[in-house]
């Protein structure tokens, strides 16, 4: 038995990285996963495969900053999988560091219209469908440590995660009595290297320790599995009573003084 039979997860830009092991670790639990992103390619097809042998997989392209991207995703999961359960926003903007004088309005305007605007809709659309099942569920936001800490040209991704968590406080508040939780989790310094095509495994080789000593106080850097690890937390019941908070994996970042030296 694992921990969510049965359930249905969307995950947003699933195809690589942190929401490729999101999506790796709750189909291990059970759940039935479809999963979202604007590329459609020999990760996307490998991520399919190894879904598929423990559960029931799907995938559905499209743009999830806008409503009209939304709601094409929306209806393409449904009728594959019927309900919603959980939600994972995980949808990251490629380009996340600009340096603040280079920042234009293109940009920013990209930047929020996926990190706040499409999170929010994603998750309006979902508590929706979660209300109309009669059976509630989880929505869950990957927001960032970047939304605690400033550092050079991060502003406007920091400013963007920062909003995400304040919004997932007004979510769980606006959805109380819905039996719907909305939390985030705000990854720390998380390796991107992923696997050989041909390899299953969730997470690929983890970077240098000497990437990370200045910032971690083990000096070891995190791993998809790390932040999978987490959203399972929240996508079950051992997290049915955590809402409208902020989970930090970060490898104690934040809280180490090195980080300020």
């Amino acid at each position: 038995m694992g921990l969510l039979d049965g359930k249905k997860v969307l995950i947003t830009g699933a195809r690589k990285g942190i929401g490729r092991g999101i999506a790796i670790t709750l189909a291990n639990e059970g759940a039935e996963v479809g999963i979202n992103d604007i590329v459609d390619d020999d990760y996307t097809k490998k991520l399919l495969s190894i879904i598929s042998k423990k559960s029931k997989s799907s995938f559905h392209k499209g743009d999830v900053s806008s409503i009209t991207g939304i709601n094409e995703v929306f209806d393409s999961f449904l009728k594959a999988h019927a309900q919603i359960d959980i939600l994972i926003n995980n949808a990251i903007f490629p380009d996340q560091q600009r340096p603040f004088f280079e920042t234009d309005e293109i940009y920013w305007d990209r930047m929020m219209n996926l990190s706040l605007k499409g999170y929010f809709f994603a998750s309006q659309r979902a508590a929706n469908e979660m209300i109309s099942s009669g059976k509630g569920g989880r929505i869950i936001c990957l927001s960032s440590v970047h939304s605690y800490i400033a550092m050079p040209n991060w502003t406007a991704y920091g400013t963007a995660k920062m909003g995400l968590r304040r919004m997932v406080k007004g979510i769980a508040a606006d959805l109380a009595g819905k039996n719907i939780t909305a939390n985030c989790i705000a990854p720390g310094a998380i390796s991107n290297r992923l696997p050989e095509l041909s390899d299953d495994s969730i997470d690929g080789p983890p970077h240098n320790p000497n990437d990370f000593k200045r910032f971690v106080p083990s000096g070891k850097g995190g791993l998809p599995s790390d932040i999978a690890n987490a959203v399972l937390y929240l996508s079950s019941e051992l997290g049915q009573y955590v809402n409208g908070e902020t989970i930090l994996v970060d490898g104690g970042m934040i809280a180490s003084q090195k980080f300020h030296d």
